[in-house]
Formats: C-alpha cells, structure tokens, sequence
C-alpha cells in the first residue's frame, strides 16, 4: 500500500517537473523576443517603448527565476521518492 502511495506522489511530482520545464521554455522564448523588441526600441529611441519593455522583461525574468526555484524543489522531491522506493 505504502509503495502504491510512493508511486503515485512520484507520477505527480514528475508531471508538475515536467510542467515547470516546460513553461521554462516558454519564458526564454518570451524573453528573447521581448530582448528583440527592446533592441529595435533602442535603435528607434523610442524611449517610451523602451521603458515598458524593460519592465516587462524583468517581470518575466522574475517569473521564470521562479519556475527555475520550482523546478528544482520538485526535482528533489523526485530524487527523495526514488530513494524511498530503493
């Protein structure tokens, strides 16, 4: 029965892994499109432009630190469940 609990905390904590991962990706394309956008704003002085680029991107910079925190408590949670399993 414990095993079956085990199981089952690792199938969840591996999808939520693998969900964070995924977002991960998903932010660096955010950020480099949106470093692309301020690079043009910059070429274009528009400085108007440049400063909500520039908090945008350090939002999503925030955010994906975040991601990177979660990822890694869920990758030691994986790494505890195996070991309980052993």
């Amino acid at each position: 029965m414990d095993q079956l609990l085990v199981t089952e905390q690792m199938r969840e904590a591996q999808s939520k892994f693998e969900k964070a991962c995924h977002q991960i990706v998903l932010l660096d394309q955010k950020i480099r499109d949106l470093e692309v956008r301020y690079k043009r704003a910059v070429k274009n002085k528009k400085n108007s432009f440049r400063y909500n680029l520039r908090l945008r991107l350090s939002v999503v910079t925030g955010v994906k630190m975040m991601y990177h925190h979660y990822a890694s408590t869920k990758a030691e949670e994986l790494d505890l469940l195996r070991r309980q399993i052993v």
